[in-house]
């Protein structure tokens, strides 16, 4: 058999180009169509979950205000009766957030969420409950970063010394009494560690006095959650496309666009 009998049946090189281009083209457009399913189920799936993880979040909240404010004490919704405060005496630069407690519309307590920026690693989240008559009804620590061991006994479910805060009151604007026992004050302080129950200490009496000087503020303030949950209704109710079909819009578009860079 002679070379010329060889080459003469070998695929043409413009032949084979074609099918390279074709094959390439193809695993193009399954790959774009992938693409495409990937992100409509991760926005179906964002969408379905979104409504659970919100009621969740929103079970949590209540359980906290329940375990420092008696749920026999108030009959509305305080979950979403809330107002916003912004303030130095409540520890940051962030809009904080107060949950109303009222029983038959007259307000028996306030739970306000403060900020301890002075915590031994960092910023120490609270949520701390004041009575009408300037008295703590309960304090609960949001989130924190302090050492696992020492400084986490602020946690509830680490130790009881956050409830010492429990019925205490400000005798007068700085009292001394508000303090750990090394400082002169009333409150324990924890074996190895002091820098963080003072930063609570400290953080929820600053709370107190905010609460003390803005009480007849506070209880005529409105609803900032009935306003919230009413302009999120109102955006759905003109919102031309959820978020999940723009998502899918988006990733059409894009793989519209890969398709044909690849048939290029």
């Amino acid at each position: 058999m002679s070379d010329k009998s060889v080459n003469k049946n070998s695929p043409k090189p413009s032949k084979k180009r074609s099918e390279q281009h074709i094959a390439i083209s193809n695993n193009g457009k399954i790959l774009a169509l992938f693409a495409i399913a990937c992100t409509a189920v991760v926005g179906l799936v964002s969408e379905f979950t979104k409504d659970r993880i919100k009621i969740q979040e929103q079970q949590q909240l209540l359980n906290t205000l329940h375990s420092i404010i008696e749920p026999s004490r108030y009959n509305n919704d305080i979950a979403n009766d809330c107002i916003h405060m912004s303030s130095a005496l409540l520890g940051g630069n962030d809009i904080e957030t107060g949950y109303v407690a009222r029983q038959d519309d007259e307000v028996v307590a306030i739970a306000l969420t403060a900020t301890a920026p002075d915590g031994y690693n960092g910023d120490i989240d609270l949520i701390i409950a004041i009575n009408m008559d300037s008295s703590v009804s309960g304090v609960r620590v949001l989130k924190h970063q302090e050492t696992p061991g020492l400084g986490d006994k602020i946690e509830i479910r680490k130790n009881s010394w956050i409830t010492n805060f429990t019925d205490k009151r400000l005798l007068s604007e700085e009292d001394s009494r508000w303090a750990v026992i090394k400082d002169g004050g009333m409150f324990d302080q924890f074996t190895g560690a002091t820098i963080t129950p003072r930063a609570v200490v400290k953080a929820v009496k600053k709370a107190v006095q905010y609460f003390n000087h803005n009480k007849d503020i506070l209880i005529i303030r409105p609803n900032a959650c009935a306003i919230k949950e009413q302009n999120a209704i109102s955006l759905a109710e003109n919102k031309d496309d959820s978020s999940a079909t723009e998502k899918i819009k988006q990733a059409t578009k894009q793989a519209t666009n890969a398709t044909g860079a690849s048939n290029d």
